[in-house]
């Protein structure tokens, strides 16, 4: 069973497909150094609350796959505060380089509790294509601002990768299952919905 809600309240302990977009479509990455400093904020304000499995950062709009910590005498809501630190602080970068003002993210972003170990699959390979889909770039695997190239690696990293290899078996079933365009019609409908209300590229 998935959650279908797409404003699932954050609570501890939990998997999430966690994903937001420019304001009005508008960009939010307009060089490498965006990402690279994006990223660095992540690190920063998310990682101590909640453990990465998979994200992909596109032009306009990010995907991350998380799982949020244990319940603790921290707030429930620690991880959300967190995104908003995050968001705050990126705003404030590209709004001074840009000479721009007001709010880069949409409100509120998107959130999908996970329950499921296919979806969790399914998911991952998800956000890996997203710069396929969006027609950013054929090469997914290539593409430099995606956990895909790190999770095939043996380079040292904070994202939980042994985990990630776990699920799809070992790195060879990983790499496959990605380019297998198959999609499970049991998450069909789910991934749907998500693209409903994701940006257009």
């Amino acid at each position: 069973m998935v959650s279908k809600k797409l404003k699932s309240p954050v609570c501890p302990d939990r998997y999430y497909h966690i994903y937001n977009r420019g304001n009005n479509k508008e960009k939010l990455f307009y060089h490498s150094g965006d990402y690279h400093f994006f990223l660095e904020k992540y690190k920063q304000y998310v990682t101590p609350y909640a453990d990465t499995y998979a994200f992909c950062l596109l032009p306009n709009h990010f995907h991350f796959l998380i799982k949020t910590g244990e319940k603790t005498n921290a707030s429930i809501s620690a991880v959300s505060n967190q995104l908003r630190r995050l968001f705050i602080s990126y705003t404030k970068r590209i709004n001074n380089i840009h000479n721009r003002s007001g709010s880069l993210f949409t409100k509120n972003y998107q959130r999908i509790e996970i329950d499921s170990d296919r979806y969790l699959t399914q998911v991952i390979r998800y956000i890996h294509k997203n710069p396929v889909k969006h027609n950013i770039q054929n090469d997914y695997e290539n593409y430099h601002y995606s956990s895909y190239r790190i999770i095939v690696s043996d380079h040292e990293t904070e994202l939980k990768r042994n985990e990630v290899i776990d699920w799809f078996i070992n790195k060879k079933e990983f790499i496959d299952y990605h380019r297998n365009d198959q999609v499970d019609p049991t998450t069909f409908n789910l991934l749907s919905i998500e693209d409903e209300n994701s940006p257009d590229g």
